[in-house]
């Protein structure tokens, strides 16, 4: 019989244990961008530079103007674990440095040749480092001002199979600027430069967050359409630029989420992102968002990933709720359209909407006004439910809006075009009013203000659940209760719907489709059904409606603190009187 093979367990020599150890945190150039920018900013540095050569294989040096280093504690920051951001376990949930484990430039020098030149004053001749292979080749003084210079050349020179597996060094370049990107955008006290191959490429000089994200990304985002604010809610700062209701993308590429300054990725923030957008932006569609969130140390867990990209919370729950809330809030209140029809009618300054080319070019179609008296067309509204209606529309605080307005005095109604689009003239402005989308909202905010009327079905309906649903049907019972449903498990993966919102009736294939084919939560569900209840109830593009309930859609749509349909659509457009002349080339 063979004797079974064994192999002898060797202790590995720490040069080789070093490489190993530096391949989990340094992975290519972006990750020294990383943790030098990160050891700047921690140094209290104003002012600081990054140079790239040979997209950072062949260089990257970091200047900065901090705190640091005299001879000892420079003799000491490369060695492993040498950190002066903590000295106990217990620290790590405390500290708010960027950088804290002592590992960054113990694995750089093991893959690279480090040097190191730094002064704690520019009266004070400087120490200059030189490390080969992770071990001490040199110290001398040298020439330098206060703070820190530290270059990083042949990158994986004695891995040569990690360098291998490199990109070009223009697409390593690339990888390098959006971490620049990224370690700029929370320090707004600081100015940065970005140099390749000794060309200026990016300068970020101190600024406010606005600023500061048009000068990182260029003509990417046009100053009218952002906008930013800050705010402090149950402990947690939170800031955020985002764009504007007219900005918006197809993928999730610029919803950035930093966490006490650092960008992390973590799935849950930025659908909270997602979700407060939902009414302003149309389906399948999402914002632009560079979200900061200053959260105290203890409550969040930094020390689960090499990079630190990832984050525990321990309440995350709470910080969504905080999320959703705080940019919904700002959005209903800063993109009502009202607010623009007003600063219109009081400064007489072009609005930043994107109509910006001339609406109608075709003359063989009239405005027309549409007669109450004609057959077609349509009142919407029963004259009984119009003062409700008004009511439950409420101006939102902090949004400046028109007095109600009447017909005879602030609102002209012009007629309908393609029996879809309303026209107003209101003051010194062209009014156009999408009359579904507008209907749509007016139904759904008369829905939302309601408690729901409960219709017992004589004859159940059936569900078949998958598990995962199950589980979350289960923990929102009650929600889905208070809703209207009435819900009976009756076996594993079988229930019956016994009664549901008397508003569902006739769309029973849709309310199951509800609960069979997505996870939401009772809100989610309560949105989307008024959403559905409310298109299908709505006046529909091609019909005619009178002027009345035309006047009537026009009085209600000025008095939300949304003007989007459910869905997200703009329910209006505003062409100013100066935009007008403009397109015709008249002087004014």
């Amino acid at each position: 019989m063979n004797k079974p093979i064994t192999r002898r367990i060797n202790i590995l020599r720490d040069s080789v244990a070093r490489r190993i150890a530096a391949g989990e945190v340094i992975d290519r150039p972006q990750a020294v961008v990383r943790e030098l920018l990160d050891n700047s900013i921690d140094a209290d540095a104003s002012e600081i530079s990054l140079h790239i050569s040979g997209g950072g294989i062949d260089e990257i040096r970091v200047v900065d103007n901090g705190v640091g280093m005299d001879e000892e504690n420079l003799k000491r920051c490369f060695l492993p674990h040498a950190t002066s951001k903590i000295s106990e376990f217990e620290d790590i949930y405390s500290t708010r440095t960027l950088g804290f484990r002592g590992e960054a430039l113990s694995s750089i020098a093991s893959c690279s040749k480090l040097s190191i030149v730094s002064s704690v004053s520019a009266d004070e001749p400087a120490n200059r480092l030189e490390i080969i292979d992770g071990s001490l080749r040199e110290l001398s003084e040298s020439k330098g001002g206060k703070g820190t210079v530290i270059s990083v050349k042949n990158l994986f020179y004695s891995m040569p199979g990690r360098r291998n597996f490199l990109k070009s060094a223009a697409a390593e370049s690339g990888q390098c600027r959006t971490m620049f990107i990224e370690k700029a955008l929370p320090q707004l006290d600081k100015s940065f430069r970005y140099f390749v191959d000794d060309k200026l490429k990016m300068f970020l000089p101190a600024s406010d967050l606005k600023e500061r994200v048009i000068s990182a990304y260029g003509s990417l985002f046009r100053p009218e359409f952002l906008q930013s604010f800050s705010i402090e809610s149950d402990g947690i700062k939170l800031s955020a630029a985002l764009g504007t209701p007219s900005l918006y993308r197809k993928d999730r590429k610029y919803i950035h989420v930093f966490i006490n300054n650092r960008r992390i990725s973590d799935y849950s923030l930025v659908q909270a992102v997602d979700y407060a957008h939902s009414s302003f932006l149309p389906g399948g569609c999402h914002p632009v968002c560079f979200l900061f969130l200053d959260i105290p140390p203890e409550h969040v867990d930094f020390n689960i990933h090499p990079a630190k990209r990832e984050v525990k919370f321990r309440n995350l729950p709470s910080i969504h709720h905080t999320v959703t809330e705080a940019i919904g809030s700002y959005l209903r209140t800063k993109n009502s359209f009202t607010a623009d029809i007003s600063r219109s009618r009081n400064n007489n300054k072009q609005i930043s909407q994107p109509v910006l080319e001339p609406v109608f070019d075709m003359p063989r179609v009239p405005l027309r006004r549409s007669s109450p008296i004609k057959q077609q067309t349509k009142s919407i509204f029963k004259r009984e439910n119009l003062d409700s209606i008004a009511a439950e529309l409420e101006p939102a605080q902090g949004i400046e809006t028109v007095d109600r307005l009447r017909p005879e005095t602030a609102l002209i109604y012009l007629g309908q075009i393609f029996n879809l689009f309303l026209i107003f003239e209101h003051g010194e402005n062209l009014m156009l009013v999408d009359q579904h989308a507008a209907h749509e909202r007016i139904i759904f905010n008369s829905l939302s203000s309601k408690k729901p009327e409960v219709q017992e079905l004589l004859v159940p309906l059936n569900l078949r659940l998958e598990r995962d649903v199950q589980r979350a049907v289960e923990r929102n019972l009650d929600e889905y209760s208070a809703l209207g449903f009435e819900l009976q498990k009756v076996s594993e993966g079988d229930w019956l719907i016994n009664a549901m919102p008397a508003l569902c009736s006739g769309m029973e294939d849709a309310v199951t489709g509800f609960f069979k084919n997505r996870i939401n939560d009772a809100a989610e569900l309560k949105k989307e059904l008024f959403a559905m209840i409310s298109c299908r109830s709505a006046i529909k593009d091609g019909d005619s409606i009178d002027d009345i309930s035309a006047l009537e859609i026009a009085d209600a749509v000025l008095k939300m603190d949304n003007q989007r349909c459910p869905h997200g659509r703009p329910i209006l457009q505003l062409i100013s009187r100066d935009q007008l002349f403009r397109m015709f080339g008249r002087t004014f």
